[in-house]
């Protein structure tokens, strides 16, 4: 394999593409393949500040423009009675329909196969790749890995004065992928 991307949010879809694009085999490796550029919270694209990445990848031949110009239900220019220097174009998505549109794009590339499972550990490989593991058995022996998991690296959800493991909205977080990363002396923030 060319390129492992962990994570299938907004991120990885994009890594995803790009190297598949870019002639690369990809395998994509996500807790859930439900969520692929799932928007749990702001179901945004754009803004002050998230605006001009949305324009840099826009101008690279990302997805992510594509597929809100498939699902939006709005969008509008911010600040619109102030200079051009910060108005913001935003758009709001139906959250299912960005989603399937994702989905729609990776599944259309025939670089890209997607494996739902978690990324448990990351270990040097003799040849000068990495090999990739999953909590399911699998091995796979890559020449670049891409970790886009956003939350869920060593994440945790603190609710009050209780703090205990997790991702987003109830998910898992990828504790064992986190500590893989700390022995291969990259460090977690």
């Amino acid at each position: 394999m060319d390129v492992v991307v962990v994570g299938a949010g907004h991120a990885g879809c994009e890594a995803a593409l790009a190297a598949a694009r870019g002639g690369a085999d990809v395998l994509v490796l996500a807790m859930n393949l439900e969520r692929i550029a799932h928007m749990p919270c702001n179901p945004a694209i754009g803004g002050i500040g998230k605006g001009q990445l949305v324009r840099e990848i826009d101008a690279l031949g990302g997805e992510m423009g594509r597929a809100i110009d498939h699902s939006f239900v709005q969008i509008r220019v911010l600040n619109r009675s102030k200079g051009p220097a910060v108005q913001a174009l935003r758009a709001q998505a139906d959250r299912k329909k960005y989603s399937q549109a994702m989905k729609k794009a990776m599944m259309a590339e025939p670089r890209i196969a997607m494996r739902e499972a978690e990324a448990a550990r990351i270990e040097r490989h003799g040849s000068g790749g990495l090999i990739v593991s999953t909590t399911d058995g699998l091995g796979v022996v890559a020449k670049a890995v891409v970790i886009t998991t956003g939350t869920f690296l060593k994440g945790e959800m603190t609710i009050g004065q209780t703090s205990r493991a997790g991702g987003r909205v109830g998910e898992a977080a990828s504790n064992r992928l986190s500590a893989s990363m700390v022995e291969l002396g990259i460090g977690l923030g």
